[in-house]
């Protein structure tokens, strides 16, 4: 008994040794550090956890799931090595795989900011702007002074072009961290484009004599002959036309399948089973944020439709 206790002593140290040989940047020797406290306790959790650590700073992310996933194998009531896995595939640009196990992490631990912030950076990548939308709103909600998560909301937001709310996502990340420059890149471009559509709205107003030219133009006949090259580029905006449109509709079946429906089952579950009422306003403000994604995405589909609908005439008419 007592050799086991010296023993656990002995890894202790050893990992509190390689994480100080961490923070002065000296990775080979934290992680020869934490290879000899596994030799000693091959299971041991916070060493492979630690050990992980160091090959994820190094960017050798391989051996950082490797050793991430034997610690979801020793430990699987934990969320933070599923969360940690998330943040690894997001680092490698493998998202499907991120969102798999961030949705793992978080039925461990619903309230794990870090999960959501992750979560919303795979499905940005995966281009489920709304979806991001909400996990970084989440994230917010669950640790409201995380400037990284108000930055990558702006930009979604520029990006979705509403520059106004971008802007003081950019600004709330900044009052938190003023040397942040990714939130102060991230309020200029806001500024920048905000300033360019205003521009651009009305750049010309009415031309003189546009009345006549209309009545003149109301006994041409309404649609004439495409040229080749005319031809062609109708067929490429078509299907640039298409391929949008079945991108909305599949975000918006995502949404449904993944964020709507779950939200829609625990809000009743919560409400007919559960006395707790703070628990009800939780599910509630849950259900709210994802009924207003599934409108958006809903309006998106519907605007691609009417694109569509609108294009042949568009392209084709006198």
């Amino acid at each position: 008994m007592e050799a086991a206790v010296s023993m656990s002593e002995s890894v202790r140290t050893l990992c509190e040794d390689a994480r100080a040989c961490l923070r002065q940047r000296d990775a080979r020797a934290a992680i020869a550090k934490y290879e000899e406290a596994l030799k000693l306790e091959p299971d041991d959790v916070f060493a492979h956890e630690g050990l992980a650590t160091v090959y994820f700073f190094i960017k050798d992310y391989d051996k950082a799931i490797e050793l991430f996933q034997r610690v979801t194998r020793l430990d699987p009531t934990r969320s933070q090595p599923l969360t940690n896995l998330g943040a690894i595939y997001n680092k490698k640009g493998e998202y499907q795989e991120a969102v798999k196990v961030l949705r793992q992490a978080l039925s461990k631990d619903r309230r794990c900011a870090e999960s959501y912030y992750n979560l919303g950076i795979a499905q940005r990548g995966l281009n489920q702007m709304s979806m991001a939308l909400s996990a970084y709103k989440e994230a917010i909600r669950l640790q409201p002074e995380m400037p990284e998560a108000y930055a990558n909301l702006g930009n979604i937001l520029v990006e979705m072009k509403n520059y106004t709310q971008a802007k003081l996502n950019f600004e709330r990340a900044l009052q938190i961290r003023p040397d942040f420059e990714k939130a102060k890149r991230g309020l200029m471009k806001a500024d920048d484009s905000a300033r360019a559509a205003k521009k651009s709205a009305n750049p010309f107003g009415r031309l003189v004599g546009a009345a006549e030219l209309e009545r003149n133009a109301s006994g041409v006949s309404k649609f004439r002959d495409l040229s080749p090259q005319e031809r062609y580029d109708d067929r490429t905006e078509v299907h640039q036309l298409s391929k949008e449109s079945e991108q909305a509709a599949a975000l918006l079946l995502t949404q449904l399948r993944e964020e709507l429906l779950p939200s829609l089952l625990e809000l009743h579950h919560t409400v007919t089973e559960d006395d707790d009422r703070h628990g009800w306003a939780e599910e509630q403000e849950r259900f709210n944020d994802a009924m207003e994604n599934f409108t958006n995405l809903s309006s998106s589909l519907f605007r691609h439709g009417k694109e569509l609908q609108s294009h042949e005439t568009f392209i084709r008419g006198a």
